[in-house]
């Protein structure tokens, strides 16, 4: 499992590559049209036809790693009003039927970003939103230590991130989400094909490793100092 650093490190690159277009955009030059599609937890299906009123907090998540892991994981609460003592799982037994667990959906990269990777009764967190609250906010980019000071529906949002409701081995849930998302993008068939024609596109030179090429001023032709690998002291 990766570190939380690393973790953050990735969520910069997510928000260059979904927050600011440029997945989309490099699709857009090495396709005629359309956009890549993401296999990933589709928490919103899962919940559909569970009331917002049981919904404690459930967080979409979906990355393998060695440890501890989980697709769709949510804690509800019932209300006192409706539960039963003497009979306690007949409303375990109703709620459990409104479920609908372990739902994944191929979803094109304009619903992938929108979708919502966190849901806590009627207000949910879009996997865009997410990731732009750990690189924004949780240090990717900028760390802010005064979360609790915001107000309006987005920072409502962001405030129910910081409650810290789960801890996936050793990632609170925001940073699994990230994983989550880079691993569902990192291993759908279409960004393989999307990575295939870029290198066909823009094929990366392919250059000694031995070699140092330089210029004596700032314009004209490079000149080699090559390494003599061979030797055990490298020598020029």
């Amino acid at each position: 499992m990766p570190s939380r650093t690393e973790v953050r490190l990735a969520s910069v690159v997510l928000r260059r590559l979904l927050h600011e277009g440029l997945l989309q955009a490099g699709w857009n030059i090495c396709f005629e049209n359309g956009s890549p599609v993401i296999t990933a937890t589709d928490l919103g299906a899962m919940l559909e036809k569970v009331p917002a009123k049981y919904i404690h907090y459930a967080y979409a998540g979906g990355a393998h790693t060695e440890g501890a892991q989980h697709t769709g994981y949510f804690l509800l609460v019932v209300p006192k009003e409706e539960y039963d003592a003497s009979e306690p799982e007949v409303k375990v037994r109703e709620i459990q039927n409104l479920f609908n667990p372990g739902v994944k959906k191929d979803f094109p990269l304009p619903e992938f970003i929108s979708s919502a990777c966190v849901i806590s009764g009627s207000a949910s967190v879009s996997r865009l939103e997410l990731l732009r609250y750990v690189a924004n906010k949780l240090g990717g980019v900028h760390w802010d230590n005064e979360r609790g000071g915001w107000t309006g529906p987005v920072s409502s949002r962001q405030l129910l991130l910081d409650e810290g409701h789960l801890v996936v081995g050793r990632l609170p849930a925001p940073l699994y989400e990230t994983l989550s998302i880079a691993e569902a993008i990192a291993t759908a068939p279409d960004i393989k094909k999307f990575c295939n024609k870029v290198g066909e596109i823009a094929p990366e030179e392919d250059l000694a490793l031995n070699v140092i090429k330089f210029r004596e001023g700032r314009i004209g032709k490079f000149s080699d100092l090559t390494f003599n690998t061979n030797s055990e002291n490298t020598e020029a």
